[in-house]
Protein backbone atom coordinates (compact mmCIF):
# COMPACT_ATOMS: atom_id res chain seq x y z
CA UNK A 1 0.00 0.00 0.00
CA UNK A 2 1.17 3.53 -0.74
CA UNK A 3 2.39 5.15 2.53
CA UNK A 4 0.73 8.46 1.62
CA UNK A 5 -2.58 6.70 0.97
CA UNK A 6 -2.43 5.06 4.40
CA UNK A 7 -1.90 8.45 6.05
CA UNK A 8 -4.69 10.14 4.11
CA UNK A 9 -7.13 7.32 4.86
CA UNK A 10 -6.35 7.24 8.59
CA UNK A 11 -6.26 11.01 9.06
CA UNK A 12 -9.55 11.47 7.19
CA UNK A 13 -11.13 9.03 9.63
CA UNK A 14 -9.64 10.88 12.60
CA UNK A 15 -10.83 14.29 11.45
CA UNK A 16 -14.32 13.00 10.70
CA UNK A 17 -14.52 11.55 14.20
CA UNK A 18 -13.29 14.78 15.80
CA UNK A 19 -15.69 16.95 13.81
CA UNK A 20 -18.60 14.70 14.74
CA UNK A 21 -17.86 14.09 18.41
CA UNK A 22 -15.20 16.54 19.62
CA UNK A 23 -15.53 19.80 17.66
CA UNK A 24 -13.30 21.61 20.17
CA UNK A 25 -10.42 19.38 19.08
CA UNK A 26 -11.29 19.73 15.40
CA UNK A 27 -11.02 23.51 15.71
CA UNK A 28 -7.31 23.20 16.55
CA UNK A 29 -6.57 21.93 13.04
CA UNK A 30 -5.01 24.37 10.61
CA UNK A 31 -6.05 24.58 6.96
CA UNK A 32 -4.00 22.56 4.48
CA UNK A 33 -0.37 23.58 3.98
CA UNK A 34 0.25 25.59 0.84
CA UNK A 35 2.82 24.78 -1.83
CA UNK A 36 4.88 27.71 -0.55
CA UNK A 37 4.82 26.41 3.05
CA UNK A 38 5.78 22.93 1.93
CA UNK A 39 8.58 24.35 -0.22
CA UNK A 40 9.98 26.38 2.68
CA UNK A 41 9.89 23.29 4.89
CA UNK A 42 11.74 21.15 2.34
CA UNK A 43 14.37 23.88 1.97
CA UNK A 44 14.76 24.15 5.75
CA UNK A 45 15.18 20.37 6.07
CA UNK A 46 17.57 20.26 3.14
CA UNK A 47 15.76 17.31 1.59
CA UNK A 48 12.50 16.45 -0.19
CA UNK A 49 9.56 15.81 2.09
CA UNK A 50 8.54 12.18 2.57
CA UNK A 51 5.37 11.55 0.60
CA UNK A 52 3.40 10.55 3.67
CA UNK A 53 4.34 13.72 5.55
CA UNK A 54 3.52 15.95 2.59
CA UNK A 55 0.16 14.19 2.17
CA UNK A 56 -0.62 14.74 5.87
CA UNK A 57 0.32 18.41 5.81
CA UNK A 58 -1.74 18.92 2.64
CA UNK A 59 -4.78 17.81 4.66
CA UNK A 60 -4.04 19.91 7.77
CA UNK A 61 -0.96 21.96 8.51
CA UNK A 62 -0.71 20.82 12.13
CA UNK A 63 -2.98 21.09 15.16
CA UNK A 64 -1.68 24.51 16.19
CA UNK A 65 -4.55 26.74 15.04
CA UNK A 66 -5.46 27.86 18.58
CA UNK A 67 -1.91 27.93 19.96
CA UNK A 68 -0.23 31.16 21.01
CA UNK A 69 3.36 32.34 21.18
CA UNK A 70 4.99 34.03 24.15
CA UNK A 71 8.05 36.26 23.62
CA UNK A 72 11.16 34.97 25.40
CA UNK A 73 14.81 36.06 25.20
CA UNK A 74 16.13 35.14 21.78
CA UNK A 75 12.75 34.41 20.20
CA UNK A 76 9.40 33.09 21.32
CA UNK A 77 7.82 29.99 22.81
CA UNK A 78 4.88 28.07 21.39
CA UNK A 79 2.15 27.64 24.01
CA UNK A 80 -0.24 24.91 22.86
CA UNK A 81 -3.95 25.20 23.42
CA UNK A 82 -5.15 22.27 25.59
CA UNK A 83 -7.29 20.92 22.76
CA UNK A 84 -4.35 20.87 20.32
CA UNK A 85 -2.90 17.81 22.10
CA UNK A 86 -4.81 15.41 19.87
CA UNK A 87 -2.59 12.36 20.17
CA UNK A 88 -2.55 9.78 22.98
CA UNK A 89 0.80 10.83 24.40
CA UNK A 90 -0.26 14.46 24.62
CA UNK A 91 1.68 15.41 21.50
CA UNK A 92 0.83 18.25 19.16
CA UNK A 93 0.72 17.65 15.40
CA UNK A 94 3.44 20.08 14.28
CA UNK A 95 2.86 22.55 11.46
CA UNK A 96 5.45 23.25 8.75
CA UNK A 97 7.08 26.14 10.59
CA UNK A 98 7.27 24.20 13.86
CA UNK A 99 8.80 21.16 12.15
CA UNK A 100 11.50 23.33 10.59
CA UNK A 101 12.13 25.17 13.85
CA UNK A 102 12.47 22.01 15.93
CA UNK A 103 14.59 20.25 13.32
CA UNK A 104 17.06 23.15 13.31
CA UNK A 105 17.05 23.35 17.10
CA UNK A 106 17.76 19.65 17.53
CA UNK A 107 20.58 19.76 14.98
CA UNK A 108 22.17 22.66 16.89
CA UNK A 109 21.98 20.69 20.12
CA UNK A 110 23.57 17.65 18.44
CA UNK A 111 26.41 19.88 17.25
CA UNK A 112 26.80 21.55 20.64
CA UNK A 113 27.10 18.23 22.48
CA UNK A 114 29.30 16.73 19.77
CA UNK A 115 27.02 13.75 19.16
CA UNK A 116 25.62 13.45 15.65
CA UNK A 117 23.71 10.31 16.62
CA UNK A 118 21.61 12.36 19.05
CA UNK A 119 19.76 13.94 16.09
CA UNK A 120 20.87 13.18 12.50
CA UNK A 121 19.75 15.52 9.68
CA UNK A 122 17.50 12.80 8.24
CA UNK A 123 15.23 12.83 11.30
CA UNK A 124 12.05 14.90 10.90
CA UNK A 125 9.94 15.66 14.01
CA UNK A 126 6.22 15.37 13.33
CA UNK A 127 4.50 14.99 16.72
CA UNK A 128 5.89 16.58 19.85
CA UNK A 129 5.29 17.77 23.37
CA UNK A 130 5.33 21.55 23.31
CA UNK A 131 7.64 22.08 26.26
CA UNK A 132 9.88 19.01 26.25
CA UNK A 133 12.16 16.95 24.02
CA UNK A 134 9.59 14.22 23.58
CA UNK A 135 7.63 12.95 20.61
CA UNK A 136 7.69 11.03 17.34
CA UNK A 137 9.86 11.53 14.27
CA UNK A 138 10.18 10.14 10.75
CA UNK A 139 13.56 8.54 10.06
CA UNK A 140 14.22 9.26 6.38
CA UNK A 141 17.88 8.22 6.47
CA UNK A 142 18.77 5.53 4.00
CA UNK A 143 15.19 4.95 2.86
CA UNK A 144 14.99 3.90 -0.77
CA UNK A 145 11.30 3.09 -1.03
CA UNK A 146 8.27 2.47 1.11
CA UNK A 147 7.34 4.21 4.32
CA UNK A 148 9.75 5.93 6.65
CA UNK A 149 9.87 4.24 10.07
CA UNK A 150 8.62 6.22 13.06
CA UNK A 151 10.94 6.66 16.05
CA UNK A 152 10.08 7.71 19.59
CA UNK A 153 12.43 10.23 21.19
CA UNK A 154 12.66 11.59 24.72
CA UNK A 155 14.86 13.65 27.03
CA UNK A 156 16.45 10.64 28.67
CA UNK A 157 17.42 8.30 25.84
CA UNK A 158 18.33 7.97 22.19
CA UNK A 159 15.45 7.60 19.76
CA UNK A 160 14.02 4.10 19.35
CA UNK A 161 11.89 2.44 16.67
CA UNK A 162 8.23 2.95 17.51
CA UNK A 163 6.22 1.96 14.43
CA UNK A 164 6.85 0.86 10.84
CA UNK A 165 5.14 3.92 9.40
CA UNK A 166 3.22 7.10 10.10
CA UNK A 167 0.19 5.42 8.57
CA UNK A 168 0.38 2.66 11.18
CA UNK A 169 0.40 5.19 14.02
CA UNK A 170 -2.53 7.19 12.66
CA UNK A 171 -4.50 4.05 11.82
CA UNK A 172 -4.14 2.89 15.44
CA UNK A 173 -5.43 6.28 16.63
CA UNK A 174 -8.33 6.18 14.16
CA UNK A 175 -9.29 2.67 15.28
CA UNK A 176 -9.29 3.78 18.92
CA UNK A 177 -11.38 6.86 18.23
CA UNK A 178 -13.95 4.93 16.22
CA UNK A 179 -14.48 1.89 18.40
CA UNK A 180 -12.01 1.87 21.28
CA UNK A 181 -10.04 -1.00 19.79
CA UNK A 182 -6.82 -1.34 17.89
CA UNK A 183 -3.14 -1.44 18.67
CA UNK A 184 -2.96 0.33 22.01
CA UNK A 185 0.83 -0.09 21.98
CA UNK A 186 0.84 2.59 19.28
CA UNK A 187 -1.49 4.77 21.32
CA UNK A 188 0.69 4.68 24.44
CA UNK A 189 -1.67 2.12 26.00
CA UNK A 190 -4.29 4.84 26.46
CA UNK A 191 -7.95 4.92 25.50
CA UNK A 192 -9.96 7.94 24.31
CA UNK A 193 -13.03 9.51 25.87
CA UNK A 194 -14.85 12.82 25.62
CA UNK A 195 -15.07 14.74 28.88
CA UNK A 196 -16.82 18.12 29.04
CA UNK A 197 -16.48 18.43 25.29
CA UNK A 198 -12.74 17.72 25.23
CA UNK A 199 -10.79 14.73 23.95
CA UNK A 200 -9.05 12.91 26.78
CA UNK A 201 -6.74 9.91 26.56
CA UNK A 202 -6.70 7.84 29.76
Amino acid sequence: MDPAHDVVSAWTRIVHRLEEHVPAAARTLNPPATDAELGRLANALGRPLPGELEAWLRLNNGSTALDTRTPIPGGDRLDPHPDSRLLPGGEVFLDCASIAERHAQHLRIATDIGDEDWWPPAWIPVLAEADAHYGLLLDTGGRREGAAPVLFYSETDYAKVYAPSLGAVLTAVADMLEHGGGDSALTHGRYPSVQDGHLVWD
